[in-house]
């Protein structure tokens, strides 16, 4: 069972600031998640087949390098050879 103290903590951990309200809801949510997860680990796999790929991989297109001779994003570079950007305030 998840105490709301072990979700405060979370909260904490997350730098989240929750209200009574929300920490009464998170904590009912993750113990329905965990519930659920525990349902999930107990299901028997041992007579199930693993998903197979649809596709080969010989089926994919080669990658080819070209080069782009055009304008970045429509920047432009500068001397040394970066490209210039607008200014991060």
């Amino acid at each position: 069972m998840v105490t709301k103290e072990e979700v405060k903590h979370l909260s904490w951990l997350s730098r989240f600031d929750l209200s009574d309200e929300e920490l009464s809801k998170y904590t009912a949510q993750i113990e329905q998640i965990i519930s659920y997860l525990d349902k999930l680990d107990s299901m028997p796999l041992e007579n199930v087949e693993p998903v197979k790929a649809k596709k080969n991989l010989a089926d994919l297109r080669n990658d080819q390098a070209t080069n782009f001779a055009g304008e970045v994003l429509g920047t432009k570079y500068r001397k040394d050879g970066f490209v210039k950007a607008p200014r991060m305030v």
